[in-house]
């Protein structure tokens, strides 16, 4: 008879001990909830991720069948509103829109350079919403601020010949925008798209001063590339907002959070079981076999 109690005692514990670790065990955990009470749309979401990654490449390979066929399966798995819901509807419609653009360009046969950087922007973006904090485009961080590092040295190591600071500075600004071009739907979908636009309205700022540059003289020229220089801190103070990691939004994957109150009813219910448990030993050890005494 001891036995069916231990055997359910000792089962409580080791439900309460795993419930426990799933409430505070970091990120381990929290996949693993994911994996197994998000069900199809989760999966759904980690087999578009492959996609785009054999999408991303067949571009690289200049592989136009199998780029035709991942833009199909993309599009269909697009279809699902519900995975949809995962990231930011932004960052969703600018997949939407770059998927549409390898679609033509592949239709017409236009060269690989004209969609393999589209091909970029889907495979940073997708995994945006399944990598979280863990994501490729925030990489990006350490590029973007290298190339702002570039073009301030550009502008200030020909100071005598402004002019040839400023098509130096230029070449390498156009550089930055490639970059902003490769994660800006990336950082859409994770919530950044409005400073990700003011990043861009940064950069174009920096333009005008580096174009004005090409023409002025004198004094005038100084002041100019001071400015061009300080536009260059704005860009940096966005980029700052954009990845520093104290942010308060919230990461591409939503369901993380979704899954907590499911975790502490697991855990809250382990608890309650055990206490249950350890009260009908406490009864079982006054009373064996419940039966009591006729004398």
């Amino acid at each position: 008879m001891r036995i069916r109690v231990a055997v359910p005692f000792i089962i409580c514990i080791f439900m309460t001990i795993g419930s426990a670790s799933v409430v505070w065990g970091g990120a381990g955990a929290t996949s693993q909830a994911l994996s197994l009470f998000s069900g199809k749309p989760y999966d759904s979401l980690y087999r578009m991720d492959e996609i785009g990654i054999a999408l991303y490449n067949a571009a690289i390979n200049n592989n136009r069948q199998s780029a035709y066929m991942q833009v199909q399966k993309l599009q269909k798995g697009m279809s699902n509103k519900l995975l949809l819901s995962y990231g930011y509807a932004e960052g969703w419609d600018a997949v939407a829109a770059d998927l549409a653009a390898i679609e033509t360009a592949l239709s017409r046969s236009a060269p690989g350079n004209e969609w393999r950087e589209l091909a970029v922007k889907v495979r940073l973006s997708l995994d945006a919403v399944v990598s979280g904090n863990g994501s490729l485009w925030l990489q990006y961080d350490y590029l973007l601020r290298e190339d702002v590092a570039l073009i301030g040295q550009a502008l200030k190591r020909s100071t005598n010949d402004t002019k040839a600071a400023a098509n130096a500075a230029g070449a390498l600004l156009e550089t930055m925008r490639m970059h902003v071009f490769r994660m800006d739907a990336a950082a859409a979908i994770s919530g950044h798209g409005m400073r990700t636009q003011e990043l861009i309205q940064q950069m174009d700022y920096v333009d005008k001063r580096i174009n004005a540059l090409k023409t002025d003289r004198g004094s005038s020229a100084a002041t100019t590339l001071r400015n061009a220089l300080q536009s260059l801190d704005g860009v940096a103070a966005v980029l700052d907002n954009i990845f520093r990691k104290e942010t308060g939004d919230m990461p591409a994957l939503a369901p993380a959070t979704a899954v907590y109150p499911l975790r502490w009813a697991f855990f809250v219910g382990t608890m309650i079981s055990a206490v249950l448990t350890y009260v009908g030993w406490r009864k079982y050890r006054q009373m064996p076999y419940g039966v009591k005494s006729i004398k």
